[in-house]
């Protein structure tokens, strides 16, 4: 029989693939199924309307061809569900016939246990299952399920973050076509690597690409590129370090990319640290380290990548 760790282990196996957010919930809910012997699961995520819905069940609410069956929603402290987002920590109830608030789903059943989906701070989803005998979840039960809460809270925001990256990169790349062109602007490829370049050689501008720097509107309004004729050697400036000062602290307001301005400033800006310094420092394994590293600079590029848009208008 396959020990807890062991069942971490292959969930962990499984969904490191997967890049469908529902598709991993639904990997994750099988499979604890399987690993905790129980008649259901299910996961709630946190919708846009601020409120839990179903997306992803094991047992006797999911159905191979259509996925949920009637997938419920929920307010955030209704029923044994909303109450563990509402406080974000795990529930284990007993007798749910005890708890004021128990919402029956397909069927009543007298034990439940619902464990939070967070990361940061931020509520994703909650984790639920449900049993018809009395007292059944034991506090194993709960911190095997709490462990994989902790597993796939992170990989949630991450993929999160992701989509609203795409959707931002989309986004600017209609609103660039609505623009008027300038065939002496960089494309929006070039300006991602100039970006990086920037990054890589913060305090040492003198590395920095002249030609790519003015085919820039951004780099070249806030460098004084504009008027400074045949310069060689673009200089740092203040207006420069306000626009990533302000673009990173931006970033710092929203749970999904704290993590990434942090590891943009302790990388490029302010520490200057070493990649294995800094995964060691935020406790984690170099190669999740060198990809948390990619996608902040992917983001902080797109983020800087709208203020070019901007620029070019005016």
């Amino acid at each position: 029989m396959a020990t807890p760790l062991a069942w971490l282990s292959e969930i962990g196996r499984r969904i490191d693939p997967l890049t469908d957010i529902i598709g991993i919930c639904q990997q994750v809910s099988s499979l604890i199924v399987q690993a905790l012997h129980l008649p259901d699961n299910v996961i709630y995520l946190h919708n846009p309307q601020q409120r839990l819905q179903q997306v992803a069940a094991a047992g006797a609410k999911f159905c191979q061809a259509s996925g949920v069956l009637e997938p419920l929603q929920l307010e955030i402290g209704q029923g044994v569900v909303g109450t563990a987002a509402l406080c974000q920590s795990s529930l284990c109830i007993a007798d749910t016939g005890s708890f004021q608030h128990y919402v029956v789903d397909d069927a009543p059943r007298l034990s439940e246990l619902s464990v939070p989906l967070t990361y940061q701070g931020e509520l994703l989803g909650v984790i639920d299952a449900e049993h018809p005998q009395a007292g059944f979840f034991t506090l194993e039960h709960q911190y095997f399920v709490e462990a994989v809460a902790a597993i796939l809270a992170p990989r949630l925001a991450d993929l999160a973050a992701r989509a609203k990256m795409q959707q931002r990169f989309i986004a600017g790349i209609k609103s660039n076509k609505t623009r008027t062109n300038n065939a002496s602007w960089c494309e929006q490829s070039d300006f991602m690597q100039l970006v990086q370049q920037v990054l890589k050689h913060f305090y040492q501008p003198a590395n920095w690409d002249l030609s790519l720097l003015k085919s820039s509107a951004f780099f070249s309004k806030n460098l004084g590129l504009e008027k400074a004729g045949d310069a060689s050697s673009p200089r740092q400036s203040p207006a420069l370090q306000q626009q990533i000062a302000l673009v990173l602290q931006d970033m710092q307001q929203t749970k999904a990319t704290e993590l990434w301005a942090r590891i943009i400033s302790d990388r490029y800006i302010q520490q200057r640290h070493g990649q294995i310094q800094l995964a060691d420092q935020y406790h984690m394994g170099f190669s999740t380290f060198r990809r948390h590293q990619a996608q902040a600079v992917a983001y902080f590029g797109q983020q800087l990548w709208q203020l070019e848009l901007q620029a070019r208008a005016f």
